[in-house]
């Protein structure tokens, strides 16, 4: 009876330095003709004035019998119940909306963070099973249950990406938000890739040439790669993104999204098909960049890529000659399925456990786009865009593993 007699003194304490506050509010409710909120209002002050009138009159008795203390125990609850719905209904706007926005705010970042993650694709390393303007679904919950398997296509951050760590502010916005914000001197955080995994720890793995041809092997077996890796080559296009032919405007500077440039992309081409006809990207033969010998520029599947290491280009490797070395653990071998467009664990080598997000598991829409965000696609071309830009029959497609 004592705990009781504590817990309602402390609610009724709290509420009665509240009570002219929660009385003006709802006399103002009647007064600018808020009938309705003034009625709800009304009801539960004096349901919170009953429950205190009649707790005191069973305290104030000098014996307390068993159906008073549960009579006592439910206008208690009832007491509660009146008290936090008055601070929920009294509250000012703006402090609900604050509330609201801090609320779905944490909310996005827990299930971002920890649930899913929607991604937008930049590159067309994984042609063409993922392409360029894909919106994928991330399941982030993947390996929380599970290990992470050969042929899955995970999402990671940018394993070359330096972070500010010298500033702890700076480096938890890049690791956990990411956009820049300018004007607050809030960075930019690393771009999210995709990749397939070729190899998990304690494979031995090696990248060969033979007969002019690249191939993969895993614990000593060539690996048959067809079912995923790009069989198309790759044409060489200039494509023009953004509005505003400016760098800035007086002392203000132009965003780089907004600023009209030229981007030259490696997109997956059919050579038995023309420009009009291509299955994966809108092509124009004017886009078309073409060599010294007037022809378009082609990478073709399954060549070995070069890299060229000094300034006078003095020492040149193929990055598709490697090993045999053995993936550590908490290591994972990584390549794009487009090997002609992926910089992957060829260049910089394992990929840390730690940078996974998840696992990709469908793309849920796509846009035809190399703009920063597809409503720029819409208002540049407002017409070709829902039969030329929207792939309908990528929406929620399955993204394929492989092994």
């Amino acid at each position: 009876m004592k705990e009781l007699k504590n817990k309602f003194e402390k609610l009724n304490s709290r509420y009665s330095l509240k009570r002219e506050h929660f009385k003006k509010i709802i006399e103002k409710w009647f007064d600018k003709g808020k009938q309705e909120l003034h009625e709800i209002g009304f009801n539960l002050l004096q349901q919170a004035d009953d429950c205190v009138k009649e707790i005191k009159e069973i305290f104030a008795k000098t014996e307390i019998e068993e159906k008073d203390k549960f009579i006592l125990k439910e206008k208690l609850k009832l007491f509660k119940k009146s008290y936090k719905k008055l601070k929920e209904v009294t509250k000012p706007a703006w402090r609900q909306w604050i509330e609201a926005i801090v609320i779905a705010a944490v909310l996005v970042f827990v299930f971002r963070t920890y649930i899913f993650g929607l991604y937008h694709v930049p590159t067309g390393s994984a042609e063409f099973n993922i392409l360029v303007g894909d919106r994928i679904w991330g399941n982030k919950m993947a390996y929380y249950f599970d290990k992470v398997k050969l042929g899955d296509f995970v999402i990671f951050d940018n394993p070359e990406f330096i972070y500010e760590k010298d500033n702890i502010i700076k480096y938890w916005w890049q690791k956990y938000i990411g956009f820049p914000v300018p004007i607050l001197d809030f960075p930019v955080g690393p771009d999210n890739w995709v990749k397939r995994i070729i190899a998990v720890p304690g494979d031995v793995i090696e990248g060969k040439i033979e007969n002019g041809k690249t191939v993969i092997y895993r614990n000593g077996e060539k690996l048959d790669e067809k079912d995923y890796v790009n069989s198309y080559p790759l044409i060489r296009l200039a494509k023009e993104t953004g509005f505003i032919d400016l760098e800035s405007i007086g002392p203000i500077g132009i965003p780089a999204f907004l600023r009209k440039i030229i981007k030259v992309v490696d997109y997956t081409y059919v050579p038995d098909k023309s420009f009009e006809e291509q299955p994966f990207y809108n092509m124009k033969k004017e886009e078309v960049i073409k060599g010294n010998d007037g022809k378009p520029i082609l990478k073709w599947p399954y060549t070995p890529t070069y890299q060229f290491m000094g300034g006078n280009f003095e020492f040149v490797r193929s990055v598709d000659n490697f090993g045999p070395i053995r993936v550590p653990n908490g290591k994972y071998w990584v390549m794009g399925d487009s090997r002609k467009n992926s910089r992957d664990s060829r260049f910089w080598g394992f990929l840390d456990e730690d940078l996974i997000h998840g696992r990709a598991s469908f793309v849920i829409y796509s846009v035809d786009s190399e703009e920063s965000f597809w409503l720029f696609e819409l208002l540049k071309h407002p017409i070709d865009f829902w039969s030329k830009s929207i792939r309908w029959n990528r929406f929620f497609k399955w993204l394929r593993n492989g092994k």
